[in-house]
């Protein structure tokens, strides 16, 4: 794979790992209760939650139906994420691109960096003083 340039790499990996919004309807009909539908879009907070109600309302649904107290939110919380499901799956990825992205840029060299500066400060884009503030933000000199 090394001679494959590094957005062919991006984008391989990009394709190997993204969300389907398709398995996570599936996930969350059959195991939707159990919050699996959360934990492959990456939401593992909430679909603890969602784990922990229903394990808590389960046990304590004998008890004077006490469990309902956790049963009947869980159940309208499910209802709610069939709407919210594509747009977690699309941020998901967006959150995978954005981490690919920054991971295959090329890094500028504060010396390239520099002469950029330099150019649209000779160019008049930016000013004098811009170019001296980021000359020192570069050199690490505040």
């Amino acid at each position: 794979m090394s001679n494959l340039s590094h957005d062919t790499q991006a984008m391989m990996a990009f394709q190997n790992n993204k969300k389907s919004t398709g398995l996570a309807y599936v996930l969350w009909f059959f195991l939707g209760s159990l919050g699996a539908h959360r934990f492959y879009l990456g939401r593992t907070g909430s679909a603890v939650g969602m784990l922990v109600l229903f394990i808590v309302g389960w046990m304590t649904v004998w008890a004077l139906g006490l469990g309902l107290l956790f049963l009947i939110p869980l159940g309208v919380w499910l209802l709610v994420d069939i709407f919210l499901i594509p747009g977690m799956a699309t941020q998901q990825n967006n959150q995978f691109i954005n981490q690919l992205s920054a991971n295959s840029a090329p890094k500028m060299s504060a010396a390239d960096e520099l002469a950029r500066y330099a150019a649209l400060r000779d160019s008049g884009a930016i000013s004098s003083d811009e170019y001296e503030s980021q000359k020192r933000r570069i050199m690490g000199v505040l």
